[in-house]
């Protein structure tokens, strides 16, 4: 499910952006010092660096679909907040933000993820793909992110995208399929 967010933001950055990516690397590698020196050509690098699951949209509701006299009975998928710090890595810092801004504008474009960008499993979610951009609440203090990964601190974005996570597969159930009234004298 995560390598398929991966390549939904991948997709979703080279066809809406766009990224020539024979020009421009996208990578979802921990930014440390030892990754930013193999980095030769200009980067953009997804990092995931916190997944949780978003309470405000836990629904446990349970439904069944009915087949005759069997049904699919389903329950409602979890939501997760994958969050993702955005950096953008080149030999100059204009290029570095001129890219950053073209990131930043294609993002806050797609509050929602269109169609055509989704892979695997996002494919096939259940609800829209929803994603914020730097948002306060939902942001670490960048001190404290470029100390633990002992890196200078750098220009970034800080993108979240919920997604849906199935946990309880569907199960095939009997239904009612008459009513049956036994009536007797109680003794």
């Amino acid at each position: 499910m995560i390598q398929d967010v991966d390549n939904t933001l991948q997709a979703l950055l080279v066809q809406k952006v766009p990224i020539d990516t024979t020009a421009i690397d996208i990578k979802f590698e921990i930014p440390t010092k030892e990754w930013s020196a193999t980095v030769t050509r200009p980067t953009i690098n997804l990092f995931l660096y916190d997944i949780r699951e978003n309470l405000q949209l836990r629904n446990k509701d349970r439904t069944v679909t009915g087949h005759s006299i069997s049904g699919t009975l389903s329950t409602a998928p979890a939501r997760v907040d994958l969050y993702y710090m955005i950096t953008v890595w080149t030999t100059d810092v204009s290029d570095e933000h001129q890219l950053l801004g073209k990131l930043l504008t294609t993002l806050l474009t797609f509050p929602v993820l269109p169609p055509e960008v989704l892979q695997g499993s996002m494919a096939s979610q259940p609800f829209d793909l929803r994603a914020w951009i730097a948002q306060p609440d939902r942001m670490p203090n960048p001190w404290d992110f470029w100390g633990n990964v002992e890196h200078r601190m750098k220009a970034s974005l800080h993108f979240v995208l919920t997604a849906a996570v199935q946990t309880v597969p569907d199960q095939t159930v009997q239904l009612a399929t008459q009513t049956v009234i036994n009536v007797g004298q109680v003794n």
